[in-house]
């Protein structure tokens, strides 16, 4: 009878003490529901298309048409920086930048309610190969542009659930 009631306070216990966390990214939050309704505005340059392909798949992934309520406007940024030398002062290490600053407006009226930027570093190595190095040039783009819209997305996400 003892281990029963252990069991029993200890179960009232555990769902009392509920923290409040819910994950942003629940399917049962319906916040998650308003990243739905952003529209992605077009980004110049090649990096820029990468990019908007990126959030587009990340605020709605399963692509389902919803009505439009927020236009993200993104400015993208990009630059090398040399950190790696040889002897002969030939380079051998680069740093790719990628500065990116988003506003979020409402469609109705146009008022900025979010805005922000993030700003993500990617290496690449360069070789004598200069496909290699054009190769290793291109990943780190990519590779970076994913963190750059996964750092926005999250940025949206908790923008909604504390709305």
């Amino acid at each position: 009878m003892n281990k029963f009631k252990f069991f029993v306070k200890l179960v009232l216990i555990l769902l009392l003490s509920n923290c409040g966390y819910s994950p942003i990214y629940s399917n049962s939050n319906l916040k998650n529901k308003e990243l739905q309704t952003i529209s992605v505005k077009n980004i110049k340059d090649r990096s820029g298309q990468i990019l908007k392909a990126n959030l587009i798949d990340q605020l709605n992934p399963t692509g389902k048409k919803s009505l439009i309520k927020y236009s993200l406007e993104v400015f993208l940024f990009e630059g090398k920086e040399t950190i790696g030398y040889r002897k002969d002062m030939s380079a051998t290490r680069s740093n790719l930048i990628l500065n990116v600053e988003y506003d979020l407006k409402e469609i109705k009226g146009g008022t900025s309610i979010l805005k922000n930027s993030t700003l993500v570093t990617s290496s690449y190595d360069i070789v004598e190969s200069l496909y290699a190095t054009i190769i290793a040039e291109k990943d780190a783009r990519n590779k970076g542009l994913k963190i750059v819209s996964d750092n926005i997305v999250n940025d949206l996400a908790i923008f909604f659930n504390k709305e």
